[in-house]
Order: structure tokens, then C-alpha cells, then sequence
């Protein structure tokens, strides 16, 4: 009798070991899971974009726009990532969309220059998928919403005394700009990028993205109008704290 007690004292002591260390070690996995799959992530990102202005020339013989004007961006990001392998992401991104022109002169070899600078504020949400774990490639598309906020001339012009510099500033509240400016942006973004985590939480990358404008920049306020369009290429870092 005393035997059979030491024994079933010895198999439930045993058994009391094993399931505080099986639920221990489900515990850990638990965690280990939970802190390399972290759902959200806050970011800040900045970097440099060239924005080519996308016009019809059929009847302005007097002009001649340049390609890829660059400019500067900065944003906020937000993702949530319900899979490892897919992110949603939205971001808000302050850009610039300027492009350059020449004034050419007719019956004359003289070109004089003309520097647009816009100031735009562009939403994109998109869908990323992602491959890797402590280094990841990434790819996403989507769509983004935004406004025109502020847009400056300047350049050369012919004056009374012969050639001068001028720059102004475009005034939306204007009975004209009223008129003629659409200020809302629309279109389709895409791009890549790669990343790394460098700590538990924190992760840096560089990506590329490209931003194709839908929306003419001016209203139909006359009839053949010629449409213009904004295609921009950004190129950003960034860091993201995931939580």
C-alpha cells in the first residue's frame, strides 16, 4: 500500500512537471509568433520626385516643356498587415509636380525660360505584397486621391528695358483660377521597394513609386481645350515602428 502511494504521488508529481513546462513552451511560441508577426506600423518617409507635365503641343508651336522637372516629398505612412505576405498601406504625401518650359520667340533663335513649381498633397492607398522575412521585397498598386495646394511662376520675359526675371504666385481664390484650375488630383500609383528590420520594431527601406495623374489640371472652361496631365516618379526612404 505504501508503495502504491509513493508511486501515484511520483506519477503525479511527473505529470504536474510535464504540463507546467507544455504549457509554458506554448506560452513562448505564443509570443515568439506574436512578435514576428506585428499587425500595424507607423512611418515616416522623404525623398525627391520628377514630375513630367503631360500637354498636347498640336497649336502651341511657342513652347517647348522639358521632361522630368524635379521636386521634393515627404509623408506619414500607416499599414496593416493581416497576413505576413499582404499589407494594406495608406499614406498621406506632400510632392511637388512642377515642370520646366521654353518661351520660344517667334522669327528669332531667343528661348526664354519658365519654371512652374506645384505643391500638391496626394493620399494613395494600396495593396503590397510582401517576400522575405528580416529583409523584404515588396510590390503594391492602388489609387490616391489629392489637391492642388500652391503653384509659383518663374523666369525671363521681355520688358521695356529688354529682358527681366519675374515670379508669381497663382491665386486659386481668383475670379480666373476659379475658372480654369482643377485643383483635385486623381489617378493610379504603383511601385517596389526593399526593407529591413534593424531592431524588433523598427524597420528602414527605400522604394520607388509612380503616380499617373487621371484628372485634367484645368476645367473645360473653353471649348478644344488641350488636357494636361501630371506623371510623377518619386524615390523615398523611410522608417516604420510596427506594433
Amino acid at each position: 500500500m505504501k508503495k502504491h502511494i509513493i508511486l501515484l504521488v511520483a506519477l503525479l508529481t511527473t505529470a504536474t512537471t510535464l504540463y507546467a513546462q507544455g504549457v509554458e513552451t506554448v506560452d513562448s511560441l505564443s509570443r515568439q509568433s506574436a512578435e514576428k508577426h506585428l499587425f500595424w506600423s507607423i512611418g515616416v518617409t522623404g525623398g525627391f520626385d520628377r514630375n513630367y507635365h503631360i500637354v498636347d503641343m498640336s497649336y502651341m508651336n511657342e513652347y517647348r516643356y522639358s521632361k522630368y522637372a524635379p521636386g521634393m516629398s515627404y509623408g506619414l505612412q500607416l499599414s496593416f498587415s493581416p497576413l505576413r505576405w499582404l499589407s494594406l498601406r495608406v499614406e498621406g504625401v506632400m510632392l511637388e509636380k512642377n515642370y520646366y518650359r521654353d518661351h520660344v520667340i517667334g522669327g528669332t533663335a531667343t528661348s526664354l525660360p519658365d519654371t512652374t513649381i506645384n505643391q500638391y498633397v496626394n493620399v494613395p492607398a494600396v495593396l503590397m505584397l510582401n517576400v522575405g522575412n528580416k529583409v523584404r521585397l515588396h510590390a503594391f498598386g492602388g489609387g490616391y486621391w489629392g489637391k492642388w495646394l500652391t503653384s509659383t511662376r518663374r523666369g525671363v520675359t521681355y520688358a521695356m528695358n529688354g529682358l527681366t526675371t519675374y515670379e508669381e504666385n497663382l491665386d486659386f481664390e481668383s475670379a480666373e483660377s476659379q475658372v480654369r484650375d482643377n485643383r483635385s488630383d486623381i489617378g493610379l500609383v504603383w511601385g517596389g521597394g526593399i526593407s529591413t528590420v534593424i531592431k524588433r520594431h523598427l524597420e528602414i527601406g527605400v522604394e520607388a513609386k509612380w503616380f499617373y495623374g487621371l484628372n485634367d489640371v484645368q476645367k473645360p472652361y473653353m471649348s478644344q481645350l488641350n488636357p494636361r496631365y501630371n506623371t510623377t516618379v518619386v524615390f523615398q526612404g523611410g522608417l516604420s515602428y510596427w506594433f
